[in-house]
């Protein structure tokens, strides 16, 4: 059955690209001549006798007769495609651009710049109207060469620009004029390469195995780093990604300095790394799938030949195994369920996710619905966090759009008492388009946080949150406060 759906899929394509590719040459030939009749080739006729005794219709080895269609092997089929798609091919370098932003101001209503909402023992908050940063990534992918096999080589290269509204002003004096900008991603890739089982390989550094919370912003899984790997393998029933992450240039690594009074000494004898597994596309049903992700985290150590006194460890190891389902077609939307595991010797941390997508009224009005608890560990004492809320982005009329979004926070440490945040966001927008994900979107917002007295003077609470100082600096002993701006979001 997976072999004959194979083939029909293979020929269908093979049609089309051929089709599609007759089309643009007779497109570029006719150009200055839109009357031209359309030549349509007819076929000759070249009907047989009917069968007699003397002339069956099988034909023998010395007997003429009509040809028959020869049966074509999957991998006849797959290579037939790979040739039609890639004379569609534009022949030398190509340019594609891609990429993400988002840009805000806003103001508290008790005066003074806005700030946002959220607490210090959260992986995350609730993030319409509560977003005090700006960024910019516009993405670059040029692809070099295109392969008669129908791979693709090239590279893909990303400037970032991120700054928070409480970044420090250096001594240059230029923040307020300026966006500091850097690399976020630039690396080589090769795809669709036959002899990787029609994967991807690519050696640089990039963002990487990101899983993500759109309403939320939130990364479930996130490894962004230098290094290498193929991915999405067509292996069994899913594809396997494999990959080796390291940042040569970390500069974190520093271990005491056996002189007392003198600073850390930076050290090249400690060398972080990750191996990195996503096996991902598993079937469980007609519209579901289940992906799994694991890794391993550890260390590469040496002794120090060249200071005296210094003594190199190795830091804690790292596991880490993920599972997670999407089912589509549900409310008209998606059904993603996950759930993760991490440890190490002094480090367990488990998290339990649920995310519905609905869609409605012919897709002019979205929900977006999120639980989540996560329990971490880290060196005896625990932590717990859960949070619940949603977001429904409706049209109003044309590109007007109205949204809503609400959702409680909760941080439960072992000792003491347990932080809380409500916030909740009434917007007007206006969008490219008739969905809620379109783009690019231009919001108006009200944003209002409510807290209790436990996340007013705990570490863990809002004080400590994005903005620190600045949320005590506007509203002292307040249990709850108000901001107002304006944001426009794209990608593209």
């Amino acid at each position: 059955m997976k072999s004959n759906r194979l083939r029909g899929c293979l020929v269908a394509a093979a049609l089309l690209a051929g089709t599609a590719s007759a089309s643009a040459q007779n497109t570029d030939e006719k150009t200055d001549d839109k009357t031209a009749p359309v030549q349509v080739a007819q076929a000759t006729p070249d009907t047989p006798p009917p069968p007699t005794a003397d002339n069956p219709t099988s034909s023998g080895p010395t007997t003429p007769g009509p040809s028959q269609p020869q049966r074509m092997s999957d991998e006849e089929l797959r290579k037939m495609v790979q040739e039609e798609v890639g004379k569609m091919r534009p022949k030398g370098v190509s340019l594609e651009f891609a990429g993400y932003a988002r840009a805000g101001v806003g103001l508290s209503v008790r005066g003074g710049k806005q700030v946002c909402y959220g607490l210090g023992g959260a992986d995350t908050k609730w993030r319409l109207g509560n977003e005090c940063d700006y960024v910019i990534e516009p993405q670059f992918t040029g692809r070099i060469v295109n392969g008669s096999d129908g791979s693709s080589w090239g590279v893909v290269a990303m400037p970032g620009l991120y700054r928070t509204w409480n970044d420090p002003n250096g001594a240059d004096k230029t923040f307020q004029s300026n966006i500091p900008a850097e690399f976020r991603q630039i690396y080589f890739f090769g795809e669709n390469i036959p002899q990787l089982a029609h994967g991807r390989i690519w050696g640089g550094r990039r963002y990487y195995d990101r899983l993500h919370l759109d309403i939320n912003d939130q990364f479930l899984e996130i490894h962004d780093s230098d290094g290498a790997g193929v991915e999405d393998m067509q292996v069994g029933p899913g594809k396997l990604s494999i990959a080796f992450l390291m940042n040569p240039n970390f500069e974190d690594q520093q271990v005491q300095n056996p002189t007392a009074g003198m600073p850390a000494i930076p050290t090249a004898n400690l060398a972080p790394f990750k191996l990195n597994f996503r096996y991902t596309g598993i079937k469980t049903a007609p519209d579901g799938d289940l992906q799994l992700w694991a890794g391993f985290h550890g260390w590469s150590t040496s002794a120090d030949k060249a200071d005296a006194g210094v003594n190199i460890s190795s830091p804690d190891y790292l596991l880490r195994f993920g599972a997670y389902h999407t089912l589509n077609k549900v409310l008209g939307g998606s059904n993603f369920v996950g759930a993760k595991v991490e440890y190490g010797p002094n480090h367990f941390l488990w998290r339990a996710v649920l995310q519905e997508q609905m869609q409605f009224n012919n897709g002019h009005t979205a929900a977006d619905v999120i639980a989540e608890f996560r329990s971490a560990k880290d060196n005896g004492a625990t932590n717990n966090w859960l949070s619940v809320g949603g977001r429904v982005d409706t049209q109003l009329s044309g590109p007007f759009r109205f949204l809503l979004e609400a959702g409680v926070d909760r941080v439960m440490p072992e000792t003491g008492d347990a932080p809380l945040l409500f916030k909740v966001t009434p917007c007007l927008a206006v969008s490219a388009g008739d969905g809620s994900g379109s783009r690019p979107t231009f919001r108006l917002f009200y944003t209002h946080g409510f807290w209790n007295d436990a996340a007013k003077s705990s570490p863990l609470g809002v004080a400590s949150s994005q903005t620190g100082k600045g949320l005590q600096q506007i509203y002292g002993d307040k249990t709850n406060g108000g901001s107002v701006g304006l944001q426009a979001e794209a990608w593209w």
